[in-house]
């Protein structure tokens, strides 16, 4: 261990006490990074686990009921992305994470805000920052899979109508609320809850980016085994990003624009009419996936050197933040 990872580790030792499971008035913060910062008792791991995704399956359910009364029943493989499917599924998602947060944060004993950062407050300029920065991988990428698998992309022609407008005006509420309350819930909650069986950092990291791409897999009933190798490499790539950073604000920002930017896309070239989305077998051609497994591994390289750039100044270098893992280390862990 090089003397710099020694004065992280102690510093962040100083800062939060590792959790003491016999005595619930401490709190549950932990010496770790973002993602594994908090712990919980097994059974209340296992709580968490099972509501994260119940919750999202209950509360969807709920909701799309309320869109079926209104415009008929939907094909569950082949949902077509109405303006109300789409405020239904950002609605129904969003909820789900607030319930998250809450449970979380009343499980661990620990501030709701500690489950969007760890050792800092959430940070909107970052958020920001992180947004606008993020087109740039996923319009490289949406080039790409154009021009190499285009036959993925289900695009008819380009056309803009009242159908599309309104498509579109729904997609810049609805998508936020849906990326970044699927990262509140899989990310800043799930993962933690399984990383608390652990006390190594490594351990317990790795198994929260299995049982969170699972159950992030799993909530998207997809049956094509690329898309879900897709989900466990986009939920590594995210997990990691907030191993770096500290928070959720780039995981979220990264999400927010891959989908607001896909969404947007798919409606303009869906002639004026409802997105169909395919989650049969065989779906997902591997050509377009493994672009935007790509795409996925380029974002956290692009968040390390943003993080690695902010702790410097006039090149000196500055501590990470407690709950952040310093850049040049954090690929070690």
């Amino acid at each position: 261990m090089t003397d710099k990872m020694r004065a992280v580790h102690r510093r962040d030792h100083n800062f939060f006490q590792e959790t003491d499971m016999t005595n619930p008035l401490r709190p549950a913060l932990a010496d770790r990074p973002f993602g594994v910062h908090f712990r919980l008792p097994r059974w209340k791991s296992l709580i968490v686990l099972i509501a994260v995704p119940l919750l999202l399956l209950v509360v969807q359910v709920l909701v799309f009921h309320a869109v079926a009364m209104i415009e008929g029943p939907a094909d569950p493989l082949m949902p077509r992305l109405t303006p109300l499917t789409l405020l239904a599924s950002g609605i129904s998602t969003a909820i789900t994470a607030l319930i998250a947060t809450v449970l979380v944060a009343r499980l661990a004993k620990i501030p709701w805000r500690s489950v969007f950062s760890h050792g800092r407050k959430f940070d909107w300029r970052r958020l920001g920052l992180y947004f606008a920065v993020s087109a740039v991988p996923v319009g490289l990428s949406v080039i790409a899979t154009a021009l190499i698998a285009p036959q993925s992309t289900g695009w008819v022609n380009f056309e803009v109508g009242a159908t599309t407008i309104v498509i579109i005006l729904v997609t810049l509420v609805a998508t936020p609320l849906q990326a970044a309350g699927e990262e509140v819930a899989f990310r800043g909650a799930v993962v933690p809850a399984a990383g608390s069986w652990f006390r190594s950092v490594r351990p317990a990291i790795l198994l929260g980016i299995i049982l969170s791409g699972a159950l992030f897999a799993l909530v998207h009933v997809s049956f094509d085994p690329w898309f879900v190798s897709y989900m466990f490499v986009f939920t590594a790539c995210t997990v990691s990003m907030g191993l770096i950073s500290g928070g959720l604000e780039a995981a979220m920002a990264f999400h927010v624009s891959n989908n607001l930017v896909v969404s947007i896309l798919n409606a303009l070239f869906a002639g004026n009419d409802a997105t169909v989305v395919d989650r049969a077998s065989g779906s997902g051609p591997g050509a377009s996936l493994a672009i935007l497994m790509v795409m996925n591994v380029a974002a956290v390289g692009m968040v390390w050197l943003i993080e690695r750039r902010k702790r410097s100044s006039n090149g000196t270098k500055v501590p990470a933040s407690a709950g952040q893992v310093d850049p040049n280390v954090a690929l070690h862990l």
